[in-house]
């Protein structure tokens, strides 16, 4: 099922392993969105071409290096993106979604045609 919502942050990686991050200043939810056939492993080994640092959790899970979503931002030297950013992960943090001193994110994997 692919995700139409416009308020939800996406790290998308299409079917030519092109990573991108959509809507980045939206701080509310959160996923990583990619084609059918990949597997969590695949997902973060392309991820890992990027920054190194992702693990996999389970195979709808990754442990996601949040300083990723920081390069792929293109508002991340930003102060106010900063701050909201900063506020999602406290909020992560209070769910027991992040780890490593919330440089690593836990976040899910969503199948769709991308």
């Amino acid at each position: 099922m692919e995700r139409v919502l416009k308020e939800v942050m996406i790290l998308e990686i299409d079917d030519f392993a092109n990573v991108r991050l959509l809507n980045p200043n939206d701080f509310k939810e959160f996923c990583i969105q990619c084609s059918e056939s990949r597997s969590a492993v695949e997902v973060c080994e392309i991820l890992q071409l990027l920054r190194k640092g992702n693990k996999v959790i389970d195979e709808k899970h990754l442990w996601l290096c949040n300083e990723l979503i920081r390069e792929l931002a293109p508002d991340a030297n930003d102060d106010e993106w900063e701050m909201g950013f900063t506020e999602m992960l406290d909020y992560a943090t209070s769910k027991g979604w992040t780890e490593n001193n919330e440089t690593l994110i836990r976040t899910h994997i969503e199948w769709a045609k991308v």
